[in-house]
């Protein structure tokens, strides 16, 4: 854990947040700055920069939980869909260096909006896009 962290210090329990889940890998709360009724944010005990950092099994966990209050948000809130956000770096507009995940329920004419248009790509950058992946992998695998 770093003492300097926002996160961290909520783990250690140094800074207050409304918790709606813990476990001994994991805890949940809300988002101090909601974009929509209960938004949460789900964030594993140790500190994990980003998606780079953290081991697959706690990051299975973090959306094993996720699911389960997605599930039980759509109950309590009477959502009608959930957007599930994870930023990494500062070019994808991560604003707390600690690996978190973002539940966002959403509901009928809410007026939120999280994405914008879609770029026109041709075919042939999709195909040297596909083939960048392709050789990488294949060079992986033989390593």
């Amino acid at each position: 854990m770093l003492t300097g962290c926002t996160f961290c210090q909520i783990i250690r329990k140094e800074k207050q947040a409304y918790l709606v889940y813990e476990d001994e890998k994991c805890i949940a709360f809300l988002d101090a700055y909601p974009v929509n009724k209960g938004h949460t944010l789900v964030v594993p005990k140790i500190h994990y920069e980003s998606i780079y950092d953290i081991p697959e099994e706690i990051l299975a966990h973090i959306m094993k939980i996720s699911k389960r209050l997605a599930l039980a948000y759509r109950q309590i809130f009477d959502s009608i869909g959930l957007n599930i956000i994870q930023s990494n770096g500062i070019a994808a507009r991560q604003t707390i260096f600690h690996f978190h995940v973002h539940l966002i329920p959403r509901y009928h004419q809410d007026g939120l909006t999280l994405f914008r248009p879609h770029l026109s790509r041709g075919e042939s950058n999709l195909s040297q896009v596909y083939n960048e992946i392709v050789k990488f992998q294949k060079q992986s695998q033989s390593s």
